[in-house]
């Protein structure tokens, strides 16, 4: 990667976020959907770019932060039942529609960026608290968000409500959306323990 890239590549991505809003703006399948879920979005988004000019993330953090910042922009639009995504539930031989699961595991990505800032900022002193935070921070958001889902649903109406939360009929639907976030927090921090090397004591 070029300097010049390296450099602009959080603009970069940034900038491939609001070509996809806009795009999946036009039209949703539900507008009610479409504003929860990107509101979600918009809350992650702007303090990230808020903080930019005092901390910069490494683009490894960022380009793993954008993968649930983008498919949730998609799932907003179609709502998470209706995206297609038949090519890789066939693939997998999935009956249910599982590009909500999948995007529950890249929101574990963002434990990689936790990680990161730990150690930039000396917030922890050794490197089992470096391993196990991000995952906890990442279980703790998890659980949080599915309570928060499940209070917005029964505030929206019966049909919006079900294409919020995208349960398809599973009654252990928020267990599983919570395991796809924690197994994607612990590659994350994998990853980040083996590109990053920390220099921590054990």
């Amino acid at each position: 990667m070029s300097r010049s890239l390296e450099k602009f590549f959080p603009h970069l991505l940034l900038a491939g976020y609001v070509v996809l809003f806009i795009v999946c703006a036009i039209h949703p399948v539900d507008k009610e959907v479409w504003f929860a879920e990107n509101l979600t979005v918009l809350l992650i988004v702007i303090p990230l770019v808020a903080t930019y000019p005092k901390f910069r993330f490494s683009n490894t953090a960022y380009a793993l932060m954008s993968v649930w910042i983008y498919m949730h922009t998609i799932g907003g639009h179609y709502t998470f039942s209706k995206v297609p995504f038949d090519i890789v539930n066939e693939f997998f031989g999935w009956e249910r529609n599982n590009y909500d699961r999948v995007a529950h595991f890249s929101v574990g990505f963002y434990a990689f960026a936790i990680a990161e800032l730990l150690e930039r900022k000396r917030l922890v002193a050794n490197r089992v608290m470096l391993f196990l935070f991000p995952i906890f921070a990442i279980s703790t958001v998890a659980a949080l968000y599915e309570i928060i889902e499940w209070i917005a649903a029964i505030s929206l109406d019966p049909k919006a409500g079900a294409d919020y939360v995208g349960a398809q009929g599973d009654i252990w639907d928020a267990q599983k959306d919570m395991c796809c976030d924690i197994s994607g927090a612990l590659f994350a921090t994998i990853l980040y323990f083996l590109l990053r090397k920390p220099k921590l004591k054990p």
